[in-house]
């Protein structure tokens, strides 16, 4: 049995080292040097936690990386388990590399990769130009993705988070890998599915969730009332025919509402629109500006399906140091300054130079008037 050991600080990780529930071999492999130590990371290893408790009722655990669908289920083991004092998911940021493990894909009900479940999706099924790991709460762009709202739920918040599944993956079989999450979407822009099946999830702590189209009501659900996501705790799924509109989810607790989202259908692409963190930098050749990027309709709402080609450049005492969006399937350049949004969205990052003075990012996008942001480097 491979074991990995890091050692720093009075702590422990021992990575991936599970054996199974009744197998309590690396427990005692790894016994006489951990029981020094003040923690003892577990990576993917929660099942063992009751079971090493009466082994060890001294030893603090950590869970030092775990995966990210399965913290609804995980995190009440935390929260009622005083030996075990938090929980790492692996990972909160999206980055390159480890190509498409947390991808999800959809296929037939019959299809006979359902029958290999995870193991179908490990990162060598990942073809190019996958390039990301697509596994995290917050994209390379910094925009948190529907795990990372999931997250907040399942912590504790009672806010009320609702998406939309692709139309035409209606009636298919999702398979997700290890490191996935269920892939939908904060988008009810579909053109051309008008009056097709289309699911709805609704992220809530509510005891009850309504689902509202247009002003009139889907219908309401239950908390742990099937379908929902399985191992995927506080989701409420919804069939309906999809309607151009405003969707609305509500939740309720003892009948009373306590929280409620919506999505809307956006219009055409019409502008593109730029905010930046800061518009100040110092001149140390080191600091850094990070400007969103939407393509946004005439009504400033986000396009969420726009893939529009965007050039990028900086003029003055900055430079432009990376373009790009948060799509996990590209082979586009993050340095030529030439990227396609993803999901309506792209990120511009600017570096100062040695010396003050002021500078100018300009966008430019198909058929969209250009945007520019001055900033001022001190």
């Amino acid at each position: 049995m491979k074991m990995q050991e890091q050692m720093k600080d009075g702590a422990a990780s021992l990575q991936n080292a599970d054996g199974g529930k009744e197998d309590t071999s690396w427990e005692e492999m790894s016994e006489a040097f951990t029981n020094g130590l003040d923690i003892v990371g577990y990576n993917y290893m929660e099942d063992k936690y009751p079971v090493d408790h009466v082994m060890y009722p001294e030893r603090i655990i950590l869970g030092s990386e775990n995966f990210p669908k399965e913290i609804g289920k995980r995190w009440p083991m935390v929260e009622s388990t005083p030996y075990v004092i938090g929980d790492f998911t692996w990972t909160a940021v999206d980055y390159i590399g480890e190509a498409g493990i947390g991808k999800s894909i959809f296929v037939e009900p019959d299809d006979p990769s359902l029958k290999m479940g995870a193991f179908a999706l490990t990162s060598h099924s990942s073809q190019f130009p996958y390039r990301l790991a697509n596994d995290a709460d917050i994209d390379i762009n910094g925009v948190i993705l529907p795990q990372g709202n999931y997250r907040s739920v399942v912590y504790g918040s009672d806010d009320t988070y609702v998406f939309s599944y692709d139309p035409a993956n209606f009636g298919k079989k999702e398979l997700l890998s290890n490191w996935g999450f269920t892939a939908c979407e904060k988008n009810w822009s579909r053109t051309g599915a008008e009056g097709n099946n289309i699911s709805v999830i609704v992220f809530s702590r509510g005891s009850e969730v309504e689902l509202v189209l247009n002003g009139k009501s889907v219908g309401k659900k239950k908390q742990g009332e099937a379908p929902g996501v399985e191992d995927i705790p506080f989701t409420f799924v919804f069939d309906l025919k999809y309607e151009p509109g405003e969707l609305v989810a509500i939740s309720y607790t003892e009948g009373k509402e306590v929280s409620r989202d919506r999505i809307v259908t956006a219009c055409a692409a019409a502008s593109l629109q730029v905010s930046a963190d800061k518009t100040v930098m110092e001149a140390d050749g080191h600091s850094l500006i990070y400007a969103d990027i939407e393509v946004v309709d005439s009504q400033g709402r986000l396009v969420p399906d726009a893939e529009i080609k965007l050039t990028a450049s900086c003029e003055g005492a900055a430079k432009l140091a990376g373009f790009g969006s948060g799509n996990p399937v590209t082979a586009e350049n993050y340095v030529s300054g030439e990227f396609t949004t993803f999901k309506g969205r792209a990120c511009a990052i600017l570096r100062s130079g040695y010396e003050a003075g002021d500078a100018t990012l300009t966008v430019h996008g198909d058929g969209l008037e250009s945007w520019s942001l001055d900033v001022k480097v001190r």
